[in-house]
């Protein structure tokens, strides 16, 4: 256990923080050069991104001082304050900055975190996946990713074929392959195919060089648009190097009806999760009605990125006072 002396210090290398700071004007730099607007949303907000997995840290309205009767959410991402932005008319972004999301802690995850995103308007699918391409490659002068459809990664990992796949024979795969000890464990397709991709798949991609995991089955497509050539399938992409998840992107979903009938399913298999429902009523559903074009939207894991950089193993090295020391 560490003294109380050292551990008011950073943890991370001061070598490593310099390089952190070098990394962010790099990524800054290769969005001024694109034209894109630097943004800077709330932190604190009474509304927050429904999703099944991600838990935002919620405050008490009494400590905010106004809405007393109403909880607060430190963001899990920037998303739903950048995208009431485009439907104001702003042009193409991005922002880099803190984001929360509770009991996340561990060697790459920290509750409080540095999130780049951004949304790249009138951008199709390729011109998403090329950008989160070239941006990598300008942070860690690594090779051009490669690029692998969810299903074929799935199936070169287990020889399973994911869509003909039932629950069931996912279950007695698990099992037979000693990732869980009971077929029971849950009852719902996606958890069997999340687990099965986290422990078998994705430790392998990215030996060599980064991979660009496209094509998400549609009951994880998120916000992001269905794939036209296979409605199984969403234009929803993830890039992983060496193991790690590095970003999330979509082809970013505009039907405002389809987003409220998306999160009201999330916030029910929230509940059914044991976890706290969100708030429905989100001025992100009335912006969208507003409308903004055509984009692509990405968020990169910062401090992920530094911790590759620095060819670091935990993001203690490249965080100068993770949640231990904070």
């Amino acid at each position: 256990m560490e003294d109380t002396e050292t551990a008011c210090l950073s943890s991370a290398p001061i070598e490593n923080l310099v390089r952190r700071a070098e990394i962010a004007k790099s990524l800054r730099a290769f969005f001024d050069e694109r034209g894109f607007v630097e943004v800077h949303t709330p932190i604190l907000s009474r509304f927050s991104v429904i999703d099944r997995h991600l838990d935002p840290i919620r405050v008490s309205g009494k400590s905010v001082g106004t809405h007393t009767g109403s909880e607060w959410y430190l963001q899990t991402s920037p998303e739903q304050s950048m995208k009431r932005l485009l439907a104001s008319g702003l042009g193409s972004c991005y922002q880099l900055g803190p984001v929360f999301r509770s009991a996340e802690y561990g060697p790459v995850h920290n509750p409080e975190f540095t999130m780049a995103e951004w949304y790249d308007l009138h951008a199709d699918f390729e011109a998403g996946l090329v950008l989160l391409d070239q941006l990598l490659q300008r942070l860690l002068n690594c090779p051009s990713a490669e690029r692998i459809r969810f299903d074929q990664a799935f199936s070169n990992e287990t020889g399973l074929s994911l869509f003909e796949s039932s629950q069931l024979a996912l279950a007695r795969w698990s099992v037979d392959n000693q990732l869980v000890e009971r077929g029971d464990w849950s009852n719902d397709w996606d958890d069997w195919v999340n687990l099965i991709f986290s422990m078998r798949v994705q430790p392998k991609l990215g030996a060599k060089r980064p991979v660009l995991v496209t094509h998400f089955p549609a009951s994880q497509a998120a916000l992001a648009k269905l794939a036209a050539d296979d409605e199984r399938t969403a234009e929803r992409y993830e890039l992983f190097y060496h193991g790690v998840e590095l970003a999330n992107g979509y082809h970013e979903l505009l039907n405002p009806s389809e987003l409220a009938n998306r999160a009201q399913i999330a916030n029910r298999q929230r509940i059914e999760d044991g976890k706290f429902p969100l708030p429905i009523e989100n001025p992100l559903f009335q912006a969208m009605k507003i409308g903004f074009p055509d984009c692509c939207g990405c968020a990169l894991g910062f401090d992920r990125v530094v911790m590759l950089a620095c060819q670091a193993t935990s993001l203690r090295e490249v965080i100068p006072f993770p949640a231990d020391r904070a």
